[in-house]
């Protein structure tokens, strides 16, 4: 499991690079913190999946991809939900976006490792 986690991690951190990248090219052509914020984590979300599926977890089964993705996507609705209370909170308080973002990526990040191993790629006894 702590070699899942590292992977998970590791993924995480590049699906992270591509979030906050989306995130800031979005407001920097105009987008406003909420769209900015959901670009972004869609196209980390997005990239997460696919990645995580291929390396972090292919060795277990998953009876349906279309079903993965799914639960992927619901787990992932939650955390985009997080996130949006986090940045959109944060700073409306006054910090920089991508501080707050920052904060929620944190948060977030162990939401979705909890949910995505005990959900989306659970193990499934033979």
């Amino acid at each position: 499991m702590l070699k899942e986690g590292l992977k998970f991690g590791v993924v995480g951190a590049i699906s992270t690079i591509l979030d906050f990248a989306f995130l800031n090219l979005s407001l920097h052509f105009g987008a406003s913190v909420f769209w900015a914020t959901f670009i972004g984590y869609a196209v980390g979300t997005i990239n997460g999946y696919f990645v995580n599926s291929a390396w972090t977890y292919k060795h277990l089964e998953q009876k349906s991809k279309t079903i993965g993705l799914t639960k992927y996507a619901i787990i992932s609705a939650v955390g985009l939900f997080l996130t949006e209370i986090i940045v959109n909170y944060l700073h409306g308080l006054g910090l920089i976006v991508n501080g707050a973002k920052l904060v929620a990526v944190v948060i977030v990040f162990f939401w979705n490792w909890i949910a995505n191993r005990m959900w989306t790629f659970k193990q499934v006894k033979s």
